[in-house]
């Protein structure tokens, strides 16, 4: 990719937010975070001691979803922001920063939410994949109000959680999200390995809940 289509639609270098200070060694900090989460379903990470040199693109977007776009999207790999997120200067963020294409949410590999925005409409339209081809179903990624392994918090969805990585079961917290998404979620289980992979971000924390988990929806 050249110079030039990174520079495509960048009005103002100037203004554009930093991203890794050191790409490969920023990124792979990041990345061994995301594979733990993903190896250990419903587990909170803490990404504020993660030397990046970071900034978000924009005040709506918290350090763990910021991390975890930048770590995981290439040129390659579309994008769909949604409304509250989907700003010039996040698009050019991460275009420049990445080569990421943005799409619709049925095109794009990831998919990046305020988690109270989030509606039936939007979550029914993310690619499932298929039986033969299971790598693309999508990867969404919600920023939640609140998200905790133990705690009960106040409105929170409280989630049992079972299957690979989990030794017996795991507990996890999530504020923010309407009941009928985890609903949804709940039923996709029957489609395995069709689905999706959620990757839940609270400012600086992030927890991950792959398709492959079963959701026992607690209350």
């Amino acid at each position: 990719m050249t110079l030039a289509t990174h520079l495509d639609g960048i009005d103002d270098l100037a203004t554009l937010k930093r991203g890794f200070t050191e790409p490969v060694f920023g990124a792979q900090q990041v990345f061994r975070h995301l594979l733990d989460a993903m190896s250990l379903p419903g587990r909170v990470h803490e990404l504020a001691a993660v030397d990046s040199g970071v900034q978000a693109p924009s005040e709506t977007f918290g350090l763990a979803m910021t991390l975890g776009l930048l770590t995981l999207l290439d040129a390659e790999s579309p994008l769909h922001l949604s409304a509250e997120l989907d700003s010039k200067a996040a698009q050019a963020y991460f275009r420049f920063h990445c080569g990421a294409k943005l799409a619709e949410p049925q095109q794009a590999q990831f998919s990046a939410f305020k988690a109270m925005q989030l509606d039936a409409q939007q979550w029914q339209a993310l690619p499932l994949g298929s039986d033969e081809q299971p790598q693309l179903g999508g990867t969404l990624l919600l920023e939640v109000k609140g998200l905790d392994e133990q705690t009960a918090l106040a409105g929170a969805s409280l989630l049992t959680l079972r299957g690979p990585g989990i030794a017996t079961q795991q507990t996890l917290a999530v504020q923010g999200l309407p009941t009928e998404f985890w609903r949804w979620r709940q039923a996709l289980a029957a489609d395995f390995p069709r689905g999706i992979d959620l990757l839940l971000c609270c400012g600086t924390r992030l927890a991950a809940i792959p398709r492959s988990t079963l959701i026992t929806l607690e209350g």
